[in-house]
């Protein structure tokens, strides 16, 4: 594991859950971050030094910023024939494209997935054995054909609670950027132009706004990266989406009162799938 941060401290302990018997090693750039590990007993090898964590592993895991991927990935040492190395991120066209062939250089493979869980709290304090338990995940192989290392990826997220799903990561991108970037977006777009405007405001939200606006908590670092590197499917997205509210402005401005009524009508219905 390299980056024992939510989504890392949450593998690790979904791992130690659901599969007691693995080996768990795990990377971070401060002491500071591997005690929680010491403390919980979720590592059996815990250290700053990359090169004893990945030397000898069967399945890396990358669970940090996408924009830290492909450095700490080139101060790997060299890999044993078989080993997969897998990510966490929130985009796959570019992960893949700058990770495939450093991995390949090193003797290994690299197979992209995404698990659509999380929260927009940070850090291994607020990581859970069950956040991946029943959530979507995506796996992206390279190529029209998914081989043994795409199988073993589907199976570790299948092992700690995943429903899995391979996808191109074209696709994948598009996809995300629909139900994930977008909606970000427009969370804090709503804090923005409703609270960010007039604070007072804040002091009479009810849960309604509280649960619409929960995401806007997550890290603007974290976040800023993502939507710049799937810019280009998150602006279609952003766009169809303001073709959408042009349609509920112009039946409210018309006193089009069918037409609002049958717009959340077909909301509601939507959302009762998800």
């Amino acid at each position: 594991m390299i980056g024992p941060g939510l989504l890392g401290g949450s593998i690790l302990k979904a791992v130690r859950k659901f599969q007691p018997e693995c080996e768990l090693r795990v990377w971070a750039r401060r002491f500071e971050a591997l005690e929680p590990l010491r403390d919980q007993s979720l590592a059996d090898v815990a250290d700053t030094d990359i090169e004893k964590v990945v030397a000898g592993a069967g399945l890396i895991i990358l669970a940090m910023p996408i924009q830290y991927m492909q450095d700490i990935v080139e101060k790997f040492p060299p890999l044993s024939k078989g080993v997969v190395v897998t990510d966490v991120g929130s985009t796959k066209c570019s992960v893949v494209k700058s990770l495939s062939g450093p991995v390949r250089e090193l003797g290994g493979v690299f197979v992209g997935s995404h698990p659509m869980a999380g929260s927009e709290k940070t850090g291994i304090d607020h990581a859970s054995a069950d956040l991946f338990c029943d959530a979507a995940v995506l796996v992206t192989p390279e190529g029209a054909e998914a081989g043994p290392e795409t199988e073993k990826v589907v199976e570790f997220w299948s092992v700690i609670g995943g429903r899995v799903c391979c996808i191109d990561p074209a696709e994948h991108d598009s996809v995300v950027a629909s139900i994930s970037h977008l909606p970000h977006l427009l969370a804090s777009a709503l804090v923005r132009s409703t609270i960010g405007k007039s604070a007072e405001r804040a002091s009479f939200a009810g849960g309604g706004f509280r649960d619409t606006t929960r995401i806007a908590g997550g890290d603007p670092g974290m976040w800023t990266e993502i939507m710049m590197d799937n810019r280009k499917a998150l602006l279609a997205e952003l766009d169809a989406f303001q073709s959408e509210l042009t349609g509920w402005r112009d039946a409210l401005a018309k006193l089009d009162k069918e037409t609002v009524h049958r717009f959340l009508s077909e909301a509601r219905e939507s959302r009762g799938k998800v």
